[in-house]
């Protein structure tokens, strides 16, 4: 059975069969011929699976994502960090990088970070005279901050499948989260500097306060939703829930360019996402449960013990796998398959489950962002209309920089203790 559910599950993802479907499709298939519960028990294990309160949070973050995005809230925290960073090396890009880190903060998704701020910040970096490979690979890489910076739908997703505190994981990757966006802005000013696209601006006061004002109520999001997750006054669920509504007064009464039909809009996206976040889930769940009765984890953890394997090179060949399967899966798949069969190995060798979830999160950044299934590769490069070869290349810096934040994160366990 071990067996049969592993080659169903690589053979229908290899030829390009929905995650959705693939786990589904393996779930079911394996209680017909194997006959290991019932049809019933399965739709039972669904149900009390997604009926969970913390789960919630996910159609209310996806819900401030999307206001996030058709808000339009990216001209202004871009406009604001480069009149904080305009008279750096490399300036109006680092300002780049650090508006992706702040969107990042309010919307949870890699997709839509890179595409709200790639559509604005990239004609502003071709007019300062920076290659175009350079800023597409850059808001490429800078998009995936979205999911490692709180709050985070990954970070959701896991704690549900770990059974650990949606709260204590969204602490433990702050630290990660601030050094990988400082390791980008070092990338970018290297590169600026090196190629000689130092387009610098003198800092004016006046303008920082103008830009700051303009950029406020954006910027007061991830003050309500972490500040309240943190201190106690809200559940990440009902943080979910402010931010959401918090996101809709914004467009509507303060920006004042969020009509009825762009509402609806919202809306409508929201619940797709939602959907397909919680369908694939709900199969996750399923095949963690077959896999543990057909004894994957077991079979595991019996050849880590038989290579007498220490924490440390379980840890390194478990990226360096999940690094290879990025090269062919999308982040959802590497999340729900990976979650449910290497965590009873995580546990045995002592491993911190909250500090895995950030390794497995740095891991799936890194799929965002290598080709050839990469989806900000595919988002960036349909925003910007740049060749996908072209944004490729520009990439590769940004993801030596997030390789050199997966190793640290890895042996520095302490980085994912700061806050807990």
């Amino acid at each position: 059975m071990a067996l049969f559910i592993i080659v169903c599950l690589f053979a229908l993802m290899l030829i390009g069969v929905p995650v959705f479907f693939t786990l589904g499709i393996t779930a079911l298939f394996t209680v017909l011929l194997f006959d290991v519960t019932s049809l019933t028990q399965l739709a039972q294990s669904q149900f009390s699976g997604l009926n969970s309160f913390v789960l919630l949070a996910i159609p209310f973050f996806v819900l401030a994502g999307h206001v996030m995005v058709e808000t339009r809230l990216a001209p202004q925290l871009f406009d604001f960090m480069r009149s904080l960073t305009g008279f750096a090396p490399g300036g109006t890009a680092v300002g780049a990088g650090l508006a992706c880190g702040v969107f990042g903060a309010m919307t949870g998704s890699s997709a839509a970070s890179s595409a709200a701020l790639g559509g604005v910040v990239i004609p502003e970096l071709d007019r300062c005279g920076y290659p175009r490979g350079f800023s597409a690979g850059l808001m490429a890489a800078g998009g995936t901050l979205a999911i490692l910076i709180p709050p985070s739908i990954v970070f959701v997703i896991y704690a549900v499948m770990a059974g650990v505190s949606v709260t204590e994981i969204f602490k433990a990757a702050v630290v990660p989260g601030l050094l990988m966006t400082a390791l980008i802005i070092v990338v970018t000013m290297l590169m600026a500097w090196r190629g000689g696209w130092d387009v610098r601006t003198a800092f004016s006061l006046r303008v920082c306060a103008r830009n700051f004002w303009r950029a406020l109520p954006a910027l007061f999001m991830p003050f309500i939703i972490l500040g309240g997750i943190y201190s106690g006054v809200f559940t990440p669920t009902e943080a979910a829930a402010v931010s959401a509504l918090y996101g809709i007064l914004i467009g509507v009464v303060l920006y004042r360019n969020t009509s009825l039909t762009t509402l609806m809009t919202i809306f409508r996206k929201s619940a797709v996402s939602t959907a397909s976040i919680l369908v694939i889930v709900a199969q996750a769940l399923l095949i963690g449960l077959l896999a543990t009765s057909a004894g994957i984890p077991a079979y595991i953890l019996s050849l880590v013990n038989a290579a007498d394997l220490q924490a440390w090179e379980f840890l390194l060949i478990v990226n360096v796998v999940l690094i290879i399967f990025g090269f062919f899966f999308d982040g959802v798949t590497i999340l729900t398959v990976a979650t449910p069969l290497l965590l009873p190995t995580v546990r045995d060798l002592g491993i911190d489950l909250i500090h895995f979830g950030i390794i497995l999160t740095l891991n799936i950044e890194i799929a965002c962002i290598t080709p050839p299934v990469g989806m900000n590769l595919f988002v960036i490069s349909s925003v910007s209309r740049t060749p996908l070869e072209q944004v490729v290349r520009g990439v590769m810096p940004f993801l030596v920089a997030i390789v050199m934040a997966l190793i640290i994160v890895t042996y520095v366990p302490a980085i994912s203790f700061v806050y807990r």
